[in-house]
């Protein structure tokens, strides 16, 4: 009878092994499912993120890992950018006369280890208590090889300096007195020339012979944009005088306008080609260069825009200027848009107008 039971109990024991070895295999089987499962979710999402940012449809924290906010053509990220500097520097006194000072200055660009150079024009008397306010001048395209940083818009920042203000006119990257201080590329298709200006901003606003509360922009044809997009960067800037400028969105000026200041520059020609390659042209419309177009995000500055457009412009399409005025008409912006009939792409022949209309703005912000 116990040799009976002893063989029971042994095949009882052995069954209840069975059982476990089979039970553990089933969780095990179970576990490796929910591995594979995950990693192929995982992978399902890597592939699709990889997707989406080649057409530029990630959302804002997405788009925020690993880039570089100053240097991102989406200006959501662009916007929290902090474009570090410190003061305006003295780098030498030129002539002085007709109650200006003239100078030559210097700038950090630290966020691309740079130090850049600028023609100043100051009122030769005390400062006011707040300082100076400032205009900011952004220079049309002129050849990096060719610009000089004593030439070009002159009479404008004498006009203005004779006014009481502070005129400043930066080379921008690889031009002028900032050759071998980065490379001259690309005003639409690179962050370069902008990070350059909002470097500017925050030395000037640590300059004490300067007003930081009164701070303006005044951009001729590339110059224009690049003035457009800092005033929807930066909470700074009071008015923004835009002379014959590209001011469309990407899509627009894309599909309508090639700038000299892309085509006839190598360094500029390849990072537009990058930027095509990584996300596809404007003309597409994708999220993407919504994002990077400084017109999608008019509504969220505070700048008073004068335009000013001469309507026998043979280089830039002034339907890109009219379109503005649209939108900014739209959103019931604070601006003023002029046309001149005599007016070419310089708009020399209504100059003297263009000035006391701006003046007159700057005067009453």
């Amino acid at each position: 009878m116990e040799s009976t039971k002893s063989k029971f109990s042994q095949k009882t024991q052995k069954r209840a092994k069975a059982k476990s070895r089979a039970k553990l295999s089933w969780l095990l089987a179970c576990a490796g499912l929910a591995v594979c499962v995950l990693a192929v979710g995982f992978m399902v999402r890597a592939t699709t993120q990889s997707i989406a940012k080649e057409h530029g449809q990630l959302d804002e924290a997405q788009t925020s890992s690993g880039e570089i906010l100053h240097a991102s053509l989406d200006l959501r990220l662009a916007k929290k950018a902090s474009y570090p500097s410190s003061t305006i520097t003295l780098v030498k006194n030129l002539d002085s006369g007709d109650g200006l000072k003239r100078q030559i200055i210097s700038f950090k660009v630290p966020d691309d280890k740079l130090t850049e150079y600028a023609l100043l024009y100051l009122p030769d008397k005390p400062k006011p208590v707040t300082g100076w306010p400032v205009i900011i001048l952004c220079h049309g395209y002129i050849s990096p090889s060719l610009y000089d940083t004593t030439e070009g818009y002159t009479g404008d920042m004498e006009f203005y300096a004779q006014n009481g203000f502070a005129v400043i006119k930066p080379d921008f990257r690889g031009q002028g007195l900032s050759t071998g201080q980065g490379e001259a590329t690309s005003a639409y298709y690179s962050m370069a020339y902008n990070t350059d200006v909002m470097s500017l901003i925050s030395a000037l606003k640590q300059t004490n012979y300067l007003d930081q509360n009164d701070i303006n922009l005044w951009g001729h044809s590339m110059g224009a944009y690049i003035a457009l997009r800092a005033s929807v960067i930066s909470n700074d800037i009071k008015n923004a005088i835009l002379l014959s400028g590209p001011i469309g969105s990407l899509k627009q000026i894309y599909l309508s306008y090639v700038p000299p200041s892309d085509e006839n520059n190598p360094a500029a020609l390849q990072v537009r080609q990058a930027a095509f390659s990584k996300y596809g042209t404007p003309g597409e419309d994708t999220k993407f260069w919504q994002n990077a177009s400084p017109t999608t995000f008019l509504n969220t500055s505070a700048v008073n825009f004068q335009i000013h457009v001469g309507l026998l412009d043979p280089l830039v399409p002034i339907q890109l200027s009219a379109d503005l005025d649209d939108d900014l008409s739209a959103l019931h912006h604070t601006h003023e848009y002029y046309t001149y009939a005599d007016g070419g792409h310089s708009l020399l022949a209504p100059r003297q107008l263009i000035w006391s209309r701006s003046l007159a703005l700057f005067k009453r912000s």
